[in-house]
């Protein structure tokens, strides 16, 4: 799946999965922001109301208890004969208490019973705390029975009023815990919410940028192969971005600089005309056949060629023709060497073969049958050379290529002067036998 994504991103160009990187780090964090603040915000408020509901709610109460307490403490005052305060205010500012108690409540988790039980019960003792009061002002002397009557009233306004405030007060803690539960409720949410959205967004992040490194990442492990002189190294140029561009002239100019070592090793090694190895390559071949034999005790010989009348040819027939004479003779030479021989022009006119794990009997028959084959050839047409062969083997005339190719060379030349010789002594007997 992993694959096929990035496949599918890939389609893309590299300015555009980057944008796309950056819209997906950036509008999560935009939108989050915005409901962290829409809910901060309501948080706020919600905090807010409860505070205004406190103050709307408990203030009235606990100021009603007061002004019944200071009633009550008038009354008894009042009935020894003391000063007495004015109650048209103190009544006045309960029944104010008692509506703005009615206005700051919403109805939902207020008891109104309660409430209404405190209002009904100071509805009942505010007529006795007046005619008290007119009793004061008028008489200035106590009714027993009467401020007995009129205490026992205020006393129950004030129980009732205290037992409204401590329920509101349980009540407004109650929603004031409810209301810290949803805002840490609210709060986890709002931070999970983070978590999770960063996660995606970063989770999407690393898809995309896999899809830019993942390329990267391969075309540098290939530079790196192809520096290290590795060949056959290509990269995936799957996709249509800027990525896959560089992938395939990465692939196309490696595929050219292969192409351009592998002519350039062949050149160092291979002799243009002929096509076998040159000096370098079969000298090169050599050290590395003797080094295999030399570790496994195998015996391996060597034939050093060197071709007669061959500088006759080329004065006589031309350049030209001693080229073609060359050709003839390595081809000659291929046919007649097996698979595992190697083959390699020296010089001039000169040849070399390395026949691994090959004994001296061996290859003294291999170069008789070639021998025969190149003079057969030059006796039917003058054009083609004679050739003259040295045997050397390993490990009797040495186990280094220099002991090996100088024993060849010898045996070589030490052929070269016995025909030389037996020419000789074949034209004396000729000559003699013509003056008889």
């Amino acid at each position: 799946m992993g694959n096929g994504v990035e496949a599918l991103l890939r389609r893309l160009s590299v300015r555009q999965r980057m944008m796309a990187v950056i819209a997906i780090l950036l509008l999560p964090l935009a939108v989050l922001s915005a409901v962290s603040v829409i809910v901060l915000d309501e948080q706020e408020m919600a905090f807010r109301d409860s505070v205004e509901e406190s103050v709307h709610g408990l203030i009235p109460l606990t100021t009603l208890e007061y002004y019944l307490q200071q009633a009550l403490v008038d009354e008894l005052l009042a009935e020894s004969n003391d000063s007495v305060p004015g109650f048209a205010g103190l009544t006045r500012n309960i029944d104010n208490s008692f509506s703005s108690i009615g206005v700051g409540m919403d109805g939902k988790d207020v008891p109104r019973t309660v409430l209404e039980d405190a209002q009904k019960s100071w509805l009942l003792a505010r007529p006795a705390v007046r005619r008290l009061v007119e009793q004061v002002h008028t008489q200035h002397i106590s009714d027993t029975a009467a401020n007995l009557h009129t205490r026992a009233e205020l006393e129950q306004a004030i129980h009732d009023i205290s037992n409204a405030r401590q329920s509101l007060s349980s009540l407004l803690k109650a929603r004031y815990e409810k209301a810290a539960a949803q805002r840490k409720s609210q709060l986890h949410w709002l931070m999970w919410s983070w978590v999770l959205t960063l996660t995606a967004a970063a989770l999407l992040a690393m898809v995309f940028l896999r899809s830019l490194l993942r390329p990267l990442e391969a075309l540098t492990h290939a530079a790196r192969r192809v520096n290290e002189g590795q060949a056959g190294v290509r990269v995936d140029a799957g996709g249509r971005d800027e990525l896959a561009v560089l992938a395939d002239c990465f692939n196309r100019m490696t595929a050219n600089w292969e192409a351009t070592h592998a002519s350039l090793k062949t050149e160092a090694i291979e002799d243009p005309l002929t096509g076998v190895l040159n000096r370098r390559g079969i000298l090169s071949r050599l050290d590395v056949e003797l080094d295999l034999h030399r570790s496994g005790r195998q015996t391996l010989s060597v034939m050093a060629m060197d071709l007669d009348r061959f500088k006759f040819i080329n004065d006589h027939y031309g350049h030209s023709v001693g080229d073609r004479a060359l050709e003839w003779v390595a081809d000659t030479l291929r046919s007649m060497l097996r698979e595992s021989d190697h083959l390699g022009r020296h010089g001039g006119d000169e040849f070399i073969a390395v026949l691994p794990r090959t004994s001296r009997a061996e290859a003294q028959e291999i170069a008789h049958r070639i021998g025969e084959v190149v003079r057969e050839a030059a006796a039917r047409a003058a054009v083609y050379p004679e050739i003259t062969i040295g045997v050397a083997t390993m490990p009797d005339d040495g186990d280094q290529a220099k002991a090996l190719l100088e024993a060849a060379d010898a045996r070589l030349y030490a052929q070269k002067h016995r025909r030389a010789t037996d020419g000789a002594e074949s034209a004396s007997s000729l000559n003699q036998s013509s003056s008889l």
